[in-house]
């Protein structure tokens, strides 16, 4: 090998790192001639950094300086460059400089430019000397773009690139990072290009762009993994995805992978940290999250990071704060934050200026009244630009100095425009997931406009703000999430693999591996759901005008449950009137709730219970005195988040009503609305059962017209093309409620589980649907007041009612009870007189009128 071929190896090393070294290893250090060795020396060094063994590097690289001084300036002058970028890498960030700005003082020409591209990474990166880098990278750029050295230009670009994203102008690295993605694909540097799709990423982050983002990010990781790369840079830019659409538990996987993958260098690891703190945060593990922020603080101080440090200093706090450290003693901190971040120009500078207020704001001094004034004055600057997210803390901001001057009115308005502010950024989000947990960055909005509303008195107005944020994700543009291939086949593998762990179990055999295919390719679904795209536009916007005539047409009293700073107050929609009714502990309601559906479980397995005294309790906690002087027949619940779960046909007052719950006024209407598109009924059975699906047969034989799906005819696919536009499906299955991922719930099948994923594809929701499963009602609570479940994945794509189990039911039971509930059905009944019916001919029987209370109607 001569030199010029050392050249070349050094020069496209990154294509193939691995092979590069083994070339150089094997063929250059012990090569006669002085500048190939310090060449190999060079590559070894090289790749040895980027793989975390940074002490050996060093060795290597100043090995390949020491033989570099023998041969000639320019040899010196590179190796020096690859030394001080390498030092810097290594937390050494001013020996670093030092060594680049003797090898540009040595060079011009070509030499020059690759110095400055990597005298410009230290600058911008680890200095965070941003304009000084980029100036670096311009005189680069005029050097090296007349020149045919596209390995140097698309370093050049990309860097380029990551700069004026930092200083502000994403039009400019936009068309930077297209132009290094460009060259790095002719090149076929395939590193080189999923860095590139990284930075894409991280550019559509930035925009407010989530599903985009999540595409790129796996995009490059698979790219990553195929090169055997890790990337902690891109671990994490995916970890604060993750946590900012509210998947922390994501996010810290994601990052205790990566910390424990390799060696890391002392830049990696403080990023790393910096996002172990932000994640557990996001998950509630405070300790944690403070012992991380802690290290990444006193490592960001010793490389001079100090944006870096602003974020992991905000953690730091923000910790604090949260663990009950007093307000006064963390003030001081407070201060430096905002300060720092103001000089630095940080983007967490909004985020560092609420939390200063929120600190501020319990400590009562003139210092810190001067702060709280000042501090929500400039992070109220922020309304007006931004992705959604950023203005909608803006808002908040300037909702809290209307608060400060007593002007309710003008706090409502702040409040709205921030709300509509975060509808915008979540219209963009297809999963429905997503939507449901990015509604937590306006429960502060919605917490503020509702408490301001109640303050007032006014019932129409805290009607309005009760229904602002609830639900929301429910009613947004409905999306049919047809499956691609990819996504098809892995649900498909999902069943098999569910098969198979059923089968394992029943045989005793070891389950362990399947478990962890199943949970790989659920993860695999998911990341591509995270993909999609919102249909644009916001929600269905609510007028209470509307509400109060549907209630006159139906003669139905609408009844809506909101929480306030613990108590629950019901708003009843009656007459054209609406009355405000303050009921009470909302801790109460809940502690009720928990001991009727014990009452019931205890009731349907023939044991004494106290169903008497469960259903007095409920009513006096959930509804106080609401219905007093009500007559309707006909009452319909919109409940809290937290309160889905309740068994309103216990509930003395209601026993002898048609009772219906929704999630929201806003999809009660569209409901109602909704009408059939076909006069088909459809009766499903899956497997196992211990009633072997007895309601149906029974249903069956009085409804000759119904169509019966079984034995191994009941698969997934088959189901699907069934249910797609019933007018009336009853499912006799399974049922699996997973709480932690609720839209893989699913209903047991011949060949597997259909999943709420599974659901998604039908082109048209079945009318109504009867759940007679254990449990199938089951809804999680998730973001603010949002819902996620099986029943709520119908009602957002369309289903007009749900009938389903809140806790355990008799199967022998049920079969009466479903045989009534058809009954009235076939009659032409809703959904609220059908079920009404069905507890009226189970009353003479305790385990009967159980199982009939522990059913509930949702929708119409």
């Amino acid at each position: 090998m001569d030199r010029a071929e050392a050249e070349e190896l050094l020069r496209t090393l990154f294509a193939d790192p691995v092979a590069a070294r083994e070339t150089a290893e094997a063929r250059m250090l012990d090569h006669p001639d002085p500048a190939v060795r310090s060449i190999g020396h060079q590559v070894v060094g090289i790749v040895l950094r980027d793989v975390g063994e940074t002490q050996a590097a060093l060795a290597h690289l100043r090995r390949a300086l020491r033989l570099a001084r023998g041969v000639d300036a320019e040899r010196e002058a590179d190796v020096r460059a690859t030394l001080g970028g390498s030092l810097a890498m290594a937390g050494r960030t001013r020996d670093g400089l030092e060594q680049l700005d003797l090898a540009a003082s040595a060079m011009d020409g070509l030499p020059l430019a690759r110095v400055l591209v990597r005298r410009a990474r230290v600058l911008a990166f680890n200095l965070e000397r941003l304009e000084a880098g980029a100036a670096d990278l311009e005189r680069a750029l005029e050097i090296l773009e007349p020149s045919d050295d596209l390995v140097w230009t698309g370093r050049a670009l990309h860097l380029h690139s990551w700069a004026s994203t930092m200083i502000g102008d994403l039009a400019a690295a936009r068309t930077s990072l297209a132009r290094s993605l460009a060259v790095h694909e002719e090149l076929g540097m395939e590193g080189a290009v999923a860095a590139g799709i990284h930075n894409q990423g991280w550019l559509a982050f930035l925009g407010g762009d989530l599903p985009l983002a999540f595409e790129r990010y796996q995009e490059a990781a698979t790219r990553y993994e195929r090169l055997g790369i890790t990337s902690t840079d891109l671990v994490y830019d995916r970890c604060v995805a993750f946590m900012a659409a509210g998947l922390a538990s994501d996010a810290l996987e994601v990052v205790e992978l990566a910390l424990g993958a390799r060696r890391l260098l002392p830049v990696e690891r403080a990023d790393l940290q910096l996002a172990l703190a932000g994640a557990a945060l996001a998950a509630g593990d405070v300790p944690r999250a403070q012992a991380a922020a802690d290290e990444a603080c006193r490592m960001f101080r010793a490389q001079a990071r100090h944006r870096h440090w602003v974020r992991a200093e905000l953690f730091a706090l923000w910790a604090r704060a949260e663990d009950g450290v007093r307000p006064a003693r963390l003030l001081g901190r407070a201060e430096r934050l905002v300060a720092t971040a103001r000089e630095a120009g940080a983007p967490e500078l909004p985020a560092a200026l609420m939390l200063g207020v929120r600190i501020a704001r319990a400590v009562r001094s003139e210092r810190a009244e001067r702060h709280v004034a000042s501090w929500l004055g400039e992070a109220a600057s922020f309304r007006a630009s931004g992705p959604g997210t950023s203005r909608a803390t803006g808002w908040l901001a300037r909702a809290w100095q209307h608060e400060r001057a007593g002007n309710a009115a003008a706090v409502l308005r702040a409040c709205e425009r921030g709300l509509t502010a975060l509808d915008e950024h979540r219209a963009a989000l297809g999963s429905q997931e997503l939507r449901a947990l990015s509604s937590r960055d306006g429960a502060e909005l919605a917490g503020l406009g509702l408490r301001t509303a109640l303050a007032t008195r006014e019932p129409r107005r805290v009607l309005r703000w009760a229904e602002r944020w609830r639900a929301t994700a429910l009613t947004a543009p409905a999306l049919q999430q047809a499956h691609d291939t990819g996504t098809a086949a892995d649900l498909a593998a999902l069943r098999a693999q569910h098969q198979r762990l059923a089968q394992a179990q029943a045989d005793g055999a070891p389950t362990d591996r399947i478990r962890a295919r199943a949970a790989r390719l659920e993860r695999s679904v998911r990341q591509r759901l995270l993909h999609l795209r919102g249909a644009g536009g916001g929600v269905d916007a609510f007028a209470v005008e509307r509400l109060v005539e549907a209630q006159r047409e139906d003669g139905a009293t609408f009844v809506e449950l909101t929480e306030v700073d613990g108590v629950l107050h019901a708003l009843v929609v009656r007459h054209g009137r609406v009355r405000l009714v303050t009921v009470g502990d909302a801790s109460a309601a809940a502690r009720a709730v928990d001991f009727a559906l014990f009452s019931l479980r205890q009731a349907a397995r023939g044991r004494r219970a106290q169903l008497g005294v469960a259903g007095a309790r409920l009513e006096q906690a959930l509804l106080g005195t609401s219905l007093r002087h009500v007559d309707d027949q006909r009452v319909v619940v919109s409940a809290t988040a937290s309160l889905q779960g309740v068994p309103w046909g216990l509930l003395p007052s209601l026993v002898d009503r048609h009772v219906t719950t929704t999630p929201s006024a806003r999809l009660w209407l569209r409901a109602r609305a909704a009408q059939p598109t076909s006069e088909r009924r459809v009766l499903l059975v899956g497997p196992g059962l211990g009633s072997g699906g007895a309601e149906v047969h029974a249903v069956a034989a009085e409804d000759r017209g119904a169509e019966v799906l079984e034995g191994s005819a009941a698969t997934v696919p088959t189901a699907l093309a069934t249910l797609d536009g019933a007018a009336l499906a009853h499912v006799a299955a399974h049922g699996s409620f997973r709480e932690d991922s609720p839209l893989f719930s699913s209903l047991t099948l011949a060949d597997g589980p259909l999943l709420v994923h599974d659901l998604q594809q039908l082109r048209h929701p079945p009318h109504r649907v009867v759940l007679s499963a254990c449990e199938s009602g089951v809804l999680a609570p998730v973001g603010d007041q949002e819902l996620l479940g099986l029943s709520a994945a119908l009602l957002s794509m369309g289903t007009a009612g749900v009938v389903s189990a809140l806790a355990e039911v008799d199967d022998s039971a049920t079969v009466e009870v479903m045989v009534a509930l058809h009954a009235a059905l076939r009659r032409g009944a809703g959904l609220g007189e059908a079920l009404h019916a069905a507890r009226a001919a189970a009353a003479s029987d305790p385990v009967l009128a159980a199982t009939a209370a522990s059913f509930t109607a949702m929708g119409t």
